[in-house]
């Protein structure tokens, strides 16, 4: 009866990590320009050599329903949050986001991945215009923009409002968002950052540049102080050990490190974290204007205990929101 346990215990664990597994939300890139168009390919962010790229669906393939969230453990989605334009008059511009260099955003004849492709935007495109109408397919929502020639339609979670980074730059209703961030990270104040999160794509959220891409809805964002539940943020530089720990664990502390302290706020600016990072900030972000939120260097440690968070920021009707959250240390 002893050789038993052990297979038991093995079987139940598979069991438990199967159950969490399957919260991750690891956003996808649209189709490339297909040579199949009825087969879209995808790719996974964030592109990176040390961390094995988890399966993920097409742009516009539905997500499956799942359970709220509770306070004791968090399930991020499996697919990105679905975005929530609402129909209305033609508007725009918009500009595409979360598209890979090298790929487009495909423009359909009819909502739905299924339809004829009759144009592409690129990934840094930023004159998109929308028509008005608008449908959803299971749990994606499309719009239809004008193109080239006439009309079609694309998946609206690879949109967002555009910003001129001279615009957002200007703004004040950014101070006021980092303030309020600053006031729910110091509190732990799970409603506040809920509300500061963009409701179209949620918050992505890397611990490290080429670590784990972690994505919370609004819903999730407002339990994330409580929760226990552990992910794997991915190597960390310099040791290359994974590191594992819930949000409040592994990411608050040094989240509260620079935004209790005298920080500064560098815009659209990534400073000088090239030297750590090739590409700092995402080139799928490109039209997502965002701070650096820097905590300077101590003579202390010889300046070598400075902190940085690329703060991502989205637009959703006219009022800004946290889009994405970056992480950057000293690295020996």
């Amino acid at each position: 009866m002893t050789g038993k346990k052990p297979i038991l215990s093995i079987f139940l664990a598979v069991l438990t990590l199967a159950s969490f597994g399957c919260g991750f939300s690891f956003t996808a890139n649209p189709e490339a320009t297909a040579t199949e168009p009825a087969l879209p390919t995808s790719t996974d962010l964030p592109p990176s050599p040390t961390v094995p790229s988890p399966t993920s669906l097409p742009a516009d393939t539905a997500s499956p329903t799942l359970p709220p969230p509770t306070p004791t453990s968090i399930i991020p989605p499996a697919t990105a949050p679905v975005s929530r334009v609402t129909p209305g008059t033609p508007s725009g511009p918009y500009a595409v986001i979360l598209v890979s260099p090298g790929d487009v955003l495909n423009i359909r004849s009819a909502a739905g991945a299924g339809n004829p492709i009759v144009g592409s935007f690129g990934p840094t495109a930023t004159n998109v215009m929308r028509t008005g109408p608008s449908a959803r397919v299971g749990d994606s929502l499309w719009v239809e923009v004008q193109r080239p020639g006439g009309t079609g339609w694309v998946n609206s979670h690879f949109l967002t409002e555009y910003v001129s980074a001279s615009a957002y730059c200007a703004d004040s209703q950014v101070t006021t968002l980092f303030n309020s961030l600053e006031t729910a990270l110091l509190n732990s104040n799970g409603d506040l950052l809920a509300n500061l999160s963009s409701p179209l794509h949620g918050l992505d959220l890397r611990l490290w540049r080429y670590g784990t891409l972690v994505n919370y809805d609004r819903q999730q964002a407002r339990f994330l102080f409580e929760s226990s539940f552990q992910v794997n943020w991915g190597p960390a530089p310099g040791s290359g050990e994974n590191t594992l720990g819930s949000f409040s664990q592994a990411v608050l502390p040094k989240l509260t490190e620079v935004f209790g302290a005298e920080y500064q706020l560098h815009c659209n600016d990534t400073l000088d974290l090239a030297t750590f990072s090739l590409v700092p900030w995402p080139p799928e972000y490109a039209n997502i204007n965002f701070h650096a939120v820097h905590k300077p260097g101590t003579e202390t440690y010889g300046g070598l205990d400075w902190r940085t968070w690329l703060a991502g920021v989205e637009y959703v009707s006219g009022k800004p929101y946290i889009f994405s959250l970056i992480h950057f240390q000293w690295e020996p």
